[in-house]
């Protein structure tokens, strides 16, 4: 039996990355890890995963590393408030046009594009399909900007469309996936957010639903669309049932045998997703908060917790 050539991805020692790579290769899919700096991914090669050095401004890097390779799943980016509006160009709209031409110049003609549900013009009540009005290339207010660098938003926004412009024009298969507000284990930002609440006595919190979803969801999403060719040029929404914040901390606190007392300020607004078209064609079915919640309680807190030393 011949091999199958590896599937390369970039940005796989990051958070959502470092998830879709422990999924393809759990699954028996040869993983090569483009990544600034591969040191930071050795308990990924211990696992299994290849690594190969490249910048997203260096497109010669780039090309090299991705040679040889069946797939690319471009999933380098910044995210919320890491930076100023020219890193975030650079980052997601530069760095994506140089990706999709290397993929191009290596012989890559499948690429499955990781971009978020920041690029849709969010509302509430309303359940958002793949073909709800977009943020725009320009700066607008909307509900998003509420938990959403606006930078962002706008600059995926922009990325998404010189992702779809290009593979239109280089040859490309193009799978856009739109997932958020993403939560698991190694993430700092949005689930250290949830830990900090937690850890506090006495919390006022609205009620707003919030629709997280686990990154191992994403990565069987991912999964899905490398085993599944015929899933170029669509784009599909991941997204998990709207959440409310004082919900999540009681769950989390089940987990942990402790939760702060909480007082619930009614705020009946939440953003919604529709998924019905992921759920079709990749068997998307996000799991359960608290299923989500203790895989972070058993990877990240619990061992935390008990590293810190004693009375």
């Amino acid at each position: 039996m011949i091999a199958p050539l590896p599937v390369a991805l970039t940005g796989a020692t990051g958070f959502l990355g470092s998830h879709i790579a422990e999924a393809l290769l759990a699954a028996g899919v040869p993983v090569r890890g483009v990544v600034r700096s591969p040191e930071k991914g050795a308990w990924l090669a211990e696992k299994g995963m290849a690594l190969r050095r490249a910048d997203l401004a260096d497109t010669d890097a780039l090309t090299s590393s991705f040679a040889g390779s069946s797939v690319l799943i471009a999933n380098a980016a910044l995210g919320s408030n890491l930076g100023t509006l020219e890193d975030f160009r650079r980052t997601n709209v530069t760095g994506t046009e140089n990706t999709l031409k290397a993929a191009a110049a290596a012989g890559i003609r499948r690429v499955i594009y990781i971009s978020s549900v920041a690029v849709y013009r969010n509302a509430p009540g309303v359940a958002i399909t793949e073909d709800h009005p977009r943020y725009g290339h320009r700066r607008r207010l909307a509900w998003s900007d509420l938990t959403t660098d606006w930078r962002y938003s706008m600059t995926k926004c922009i990325a998404e469309d010189r992702a779809l412009e290009l593979s239109a024009t280089l040859g490309i298969s193009l799978t856009v996936l739109r997932p958020g507000p993403i939560y698991g284990s190694r993430d700092s930002r949005w689930t250290q957010r949830i830990l900090r609440l937690w850890r506090r006595s006495f919390l006022v919190l609205p009620t707003v639903g919030v629709p997280m979803l686990h990154a191992r969801d994403v990565a069987a999403a991912v999964l899905a669309c490398v085993r599944q060719p015929e899933t170029g040029g669509q784009a599909y929404t991941l997204a998990g049932p709207p959440a409310r914040l004082d919900a999540i901390i009681r769950t989390l606190g089940a987990l942990a045998g402790r939760t702060p007392r909480i007082l619930a300020l009614p705020l009946p607004l939440s953003i919604r997703y529709d998924t019905r078209k992921a759920a079709a064609a990749l068997g998307f079915a996000p799991m359960p908060l608290g299923d989500g919640l203790r895989e972070v309680w058993e990877n990240e807190l619990r061992p935390a917790l008990h590293a810190l030393p004693g009375p």
